[in-house]
């Protein structure tokens, strides 16, 4: 009975301690539904993944080898120097850790970006829904803005060590 009771409090303990082991401090959360338009996204430290049902994606990738890249569904276009292009149907994409630039044109963009960074939205004003944005977990989705870019932040930068 003793071990049980021992086993449980340590389960107790653990399974919180993994849950939040998987955010870091500071990390806050950036989600968009079915976009239609343009996502310029900027990170400094996260995880990124998503799909564009039909368009283009502009990976720009400032500190090689910082993260990965995956894209699935298109040939990678090297367009300059850490710079690749990628445009069709049903691309994949997933991003891991590091400092990375996505610029997303097209329709149906689903997207979420765990971390630090800031996005620029431009819905498409001539498509019937622009599609939605929330941020930070706080259970408010909002439309992508049609009439101008809206920038906007998501998780806190850690400060620097001194």
């Amino acid at each position: 009975m003793r071990r049980l009771c021992l086993t449980l409090l340590c389960g107790l303990v653990a399974v919180p301690a993994a849950l939040a082991a998987s955010y870091a401090t500071g990390d806050g959360v950036l989600e968009i539904s079915n976009g239609a338009g343009n996502i310029v996204l900027n990170t400094t430290r996260g995880t990124v993944w998503g799909q564009v049902a039909r368009g283009r994606l502009v990976v720009t990738d400032p500190v090689p080898g910082d993260g990965a890249v995956y894209v699935s569904g298109a040939e990678a276009v090297p367009v300059a120097e850490n710079v690749t292009s990628y445009r069709g149907k049903d691309l994949h994409f997933r991003v891991t850790s590091g400092k990375v630039k996505l610029a997303l044109k097209g329709f149906g963009i689903d997207l979420t970006a765990v971390g630090v960074g800031t996005v620029q939205l431009t819905g498409d004003a001539y498509a019937a829904d622009p599609g939605l944005y929330a941020l930070d977990n706080n259970g408010k989705w909002n439309p992508l803005p049609v009439s101008s870019t809206k920038t906007v932040s998501f998780g806190v930068p850690s400060a620097p060590a001194p």
